[in-house]
């Protein structure tokens, strides 16, 4: 556990009571009662405790978890956060490209559509917003 400790950023919303709770998980089950804790991570392992809804893996939930926070953070002005931002979004942009040409190659179109959209008004978190009227 003391090994797991060190690894953990002391930084972020799981800090410090979410690592050290963390340090002490030994599997899939007690991970999933640790972040439904937090609800920055609980919707998350929703996605990976329903088999991956709308086809979607717990890894595709933290990128389009990532995109959303990179966008905030680049639309905000005079702070060095959008400067890192925009690469973040760039590679994520070159991850999606990389994805859809595996899928051409490997004649998966069916697949494609499964990409994270980067300023996209079709995201999910901009299409809510336009229901509540923002």
């Amino acid at each position: 556990a003391s090994d797991r400790n060190r690894l953990s950023p002391a930084v972020g919303h799981l800090y410090p009571a979410g690592t050290s709770m963390l340090a002490d998980v030994g599997d899939e089950d007690e991970l999933g009662r640790v972040l439904e804790l937090f609800p920055q991570y609980s919707s998350i392992w929703n996605v990976h405790a329903a088999g991956g809804s709308d086809g979607k893996s717990i890894d595709d939930a933290f990128y389009e978890r990532d995109v959303q926070m990179l966008e905030l953070a680049f639309e905000g002005q005079m702070h060095f956060a959008a400067f890192y931002a925009y690469v973040k979004l760039k590679e994520q942009e070159i991850r999606n490209l990389v994805w859809i040409s595996e899928c051409i190659l490997q004649q998966q179109k069916e697949e494609i559509h499964k990409f994270v959209p980067v300023f996209s008004f079709n995201a999910p978190w901009r299409a809510g917003s336009k229901k509540h009227g923002r």
